[in-house]
């Protein structure tokens, strides 16, 4: 089968024709990836070798159920659509990395493959309507985008807040339509003047540069939610400010969502959460009931991801316009067909059902 493998120490990853077809052993689940999303950590593993061991990265997965293992007693519909949910909260730390990285494309090979193992409590039936593509989004920049205005910034429909997103990419363009749907009000920042206007396009009501939101607070801008997907000091010193011009009376619990991956060090003091009643958050992945959630809101048509696809071929040239901030929304890479021309481990690389 064709996969793209990841070296530690290596800028770009490895396309292999001849990868291994694996197979499933007890309590796995052989699944045929239909479509698998390219995000932000798959860049951050590769440009800085986080990972100790070659594996076939990605973790943003939908795909069809191909063979159950030994003890699997559940039963899966063949022709149904799964999203795979890549973390589950049970995981425990693995070869000493946390608990976080106990998922496909991080401990075991992921998605940027014909096929991958999962377990069968990962798998969660895609709605109809859905298409590959948006169900493999789902899989991480949805559940999160999902988990973190609702409940992480506790955004419904109940309490009319003001939101603003800092940084319209993958996940936070998806965020700006979940606190529009859940009726917040909805300001976005983003210095690419295409993603502002996504952001408009998507349900907020402004959209500002970096510059533009400065001068904006300056004037006594304020926002009672605050969400920073870049998480750089510029954004997290600029996600605070918004938030400063709050008193306690208006609003109660004002919150900041720092919902980006860096290795940069973001700093504040108690002066900051004391002073101005404010509550910083780091959310990690959300649960089942989230990604159940988000693909019901695609269903719906209330959330519409903005996806290109590309076929697992290009993933390189997709990873490098992701590094160079040319992606607008979310990628996806298909691993399309596969040659029909051999079995390996019993079963065929046509994928017929077994």
């Amino acid at each position: 089968m064709l996969a793209a493998q990841y070296n530690p120490g290596k800028k770009g990853l490895t396309l292999k024709n001849d990868y291994p077809v694996p197979y499933p052993g007890p309590g796995q689940i052989l699944l045929k990836v239909a479509a698998c999303g390219v995000c932000h950590s798959d860049i951050a593993f590769i440009d800085g070798s986080v990972l100790p061991h070659p594996l076939v990265l990605g973790h943003e997965i939908s795909g069809y159920v191909v063979k159950a293992g030994e003890g699997v007693a559940q039963a899966f519909e063949k022709d149904t659509l799964y999203a795979v949910l890549a973390i589950h909260h049970a995981s425990q730390s693995l070869n000493g990395l946390p608990a976080l990285f106990d998922s496909p494309g991080a401990a075991y090979d992921g998605g940027f493959a014909h096929y991958v193992l999962v377990r069968p409590d990962q798998l969660v039936p895609v709605p109809a309507g859905v298409s590959p593509e948006l169900a493999a989004v789902a899989a991480d920049a949805g559940i999160n985008a999902y988990k973190f205005v609702v409940r992480s910034a506790q955004v419904d429909s109940t309490c009319k807040q003001t939101v603003l997103v800092i940084g319209v990419g993958g996940l936070g363009h998806q965020a700006v339509q979940i606190a529009a749907h859940f009726g917040a009000t909805v300001y976005a920042c983003d210095p690419k003047p295409e993603a502002r206007e996504v952001a408009l396009k998507l349900g907020a009501v402004e959209a500002f540069s970096p510059s533009e939101l400065e001068t904006k607070v300056a004037e006594g801008f304020v926002v009672n939610v605050a969400m920073d997907f870049v998480a750089r000091k510029s954004t997290f010193e600029a996600a605070k400010a918004a938030l400063r011009n709050n008193n306690l009376s208006f609003p109660a619990d004002p919150r900041l969502i720092v919902a980006g991956m860096t290795s940069e060090t973001l700093e504040f003091s108690t002066l900051d959460t004391l002073t101005y009643n404010l509550t910083i958050l780091t959310p990690q992945y959300g649960s089942r009931h989230d990604l159940e959630a988000i693909l019901e809101l695609y269903a719906k048509g209330a959330v519409t991801p903005v996806v290109s696809s590309h076929p697992l071929t290009e993933i390189n040239q997709v990873l490098d316009d992701l590094r160079s901030g040319r992606v607008l929304g979310r990628t996806v890479v298909i691993p399309g067909e596969v040659e029909q021309s051999s079995t390996v481990n019993g079963i065929r690389d046509d994928y017929t059902r077994l």
